[in-house]
């Protein structure tokens, strides 16, 4: 019966950690695609020719 809780508690904190570990990255990533210049430029460039 503990096993089983521990078990369980586990891999609650797995899928936690997983889903933290994601938003991390794909912020992190996110803050490295904001901070290069040519994307910004290529973001500049659609917005401005769009409008």
């Amino acid at each position: 019966m503990n096993s089983a809780f521990t078990k369980v508690s586990n891999l609650k904190v797995n899928r936690a950690s997983k889903i933290a570990i994601t938003l991390a990255s794909s912020s992190f990533f996110l803050y490295v695609l904001g901070q290069a210049p040519i994307i910004k430029n290529i973001f500049a460039g659609a917005f401005s020719c769009s409008g």
